[in-house]
């Protein structure tokens, strides 16, 4: 709904004085907030038309009135002043991101490590999506008679391994022709043809040999599953345990929200195309309720799109929060589609 002028400055400042205080906000105090500009008797019938409209709620019926989330999405919206980051702390985040720049999967939990220590928030960030990813490389190299290391390298930089045991020595003859045949079988084809099914047709052709070779085979498996199951990067849950504003059983169901992967995935896979979006408890998610989640995309053209965003109290500091989660996206985005284009020159 548009809001005239007037209204509109007094929803931002009633927005800035709850998020640095928490507090709910009269017509008298509001007015010498303003300057004595406007009467008090003025501001009551702005306040109660807000109400009215949805932006303001009022606790208790002696005290002032208080934003709702509702408020927040258009403060957000209509965001008055967003602090630019200080040229140090750009220079600090693309030095952190730069050393872990050659692995795609690394490179999304660094940001999401980095991004919430610098916010004092959780930060989340989703890689691209992964239904079609090529395998451009998968290798069992053998480290000691007993001990493999399986890696696999999707067409999209994203790279995983997996140690794993066997129960017996494998000659290095073994694991040398094994780590071709499966190339042969798998490189250029999507991940999700590493299934079950084919794991056992291979277990049958390789007879008596397959037997000594079983870890290996699951190895394999289960990495192809984390590379297909793996969307979402979490970190900074117990930053959320710092701030005054949750209750516990607000704390429980945003934790339950960001430890559960595939739901929280499934959340930000839902959210339309688009730049800076806001998701709060007014969004019918319970688990949203008191807290705000912030997302802006990245995009790496045909390779498609990912998300990095914020999640923390409805009352965070937005002018301060957005800059650094949207100096990250752009940062993402640079580098990986740098990466991008390198694995694309490199021949495995």
């Amino acid at each position: 709904m548009s809001l005239d002028t007037r209204k509109a400055r007094i929803l931002t400042t009633m927005i800035d004085y709850y998020i640095e205080t928490g507090e709910p906000l009269g017509s008298k105090a509001l007015a010498d907030m303003l300057g004595n500009c406007v009467s008090s008797a003025t501001l009551r019938n702005d306040m109660a038309a807000l109400t009215a409209e949805g932006y303001l709620e009022q606790p208790h019926t002696s005290a002032g009135r208080l934003p709702t989330p509702q408020a927040f999405r258009l403060y957000v919206e209509r965001l008055p002043e967003r602090r630019p980051l200080p040229r140090q702390e750009k220079l600090l985040v693309d030095q952190m991101l730069s050393g872990v720049s050659g692995d795609a999967t690394r490179l999304l939990e660094e940001t999401t490590r980095v991004l919430a220590d610098l916010t004092g928030l959780a930060a989340v960030a989703t890689r691209p999506e992964q239904a079609g990813a090529i395998i451009s490389r998968l290798d069992v190299m053998q480290i000691s008679p007993r001990n493999m290391a399986v890696v696999l390298v999707q067409d999209n930089g994203f790279l995983r391994t997996r140690m794993c045991r066997c129960r017996r020595d494998i000659p290095s003859r073994i694991t040398v022709a094994l780590a071709d045949y499966m190339s042969r079988r798998f490189m250029g084809g999507p991940t999700t043809a590493i299934t079950v099914a084919a794991m056992q047709d291979i277990l049958l052709e390789l007879g008596e040999a397959g037997l000594a070779v079983t870890p290996i085979l699951s190895a394999i498996y289960e990495l192809a599953q984390e590379c297909i199951n793996a969307k979402v990067s979490v970190a900074g849950q117990m930053n959320l345990l710092r701030h005054p504003d949750y209750e516990l059983e607000q704390t429980r169901q945003l934790m339950g929200l960001l430890n559960d992967r595939q739901r929280l995935g499934g959340l930000l896979e839902s959210l339309p195309e688009g730049g800076l979006q806001m998701l709060n408890g007014s969004d019918d998610l319970p688990q949203l309720k008191g807290s705000s989640l912030l997302v802006t995309r990245y995009s790496l053209g045909k390779q498609g799109s990912g998300l990095i965003g914020l999640i923390g109290p409805l009352r965070m500091d937005y002018a301060g929060a957005i800059p650094r989660m949207e100096y990250f996206a752009d940062a993402v985005q640079r580098l990986l589609t740098e990466l991008f284009e390198q694995s694309d020159s490199l021949d495995f």
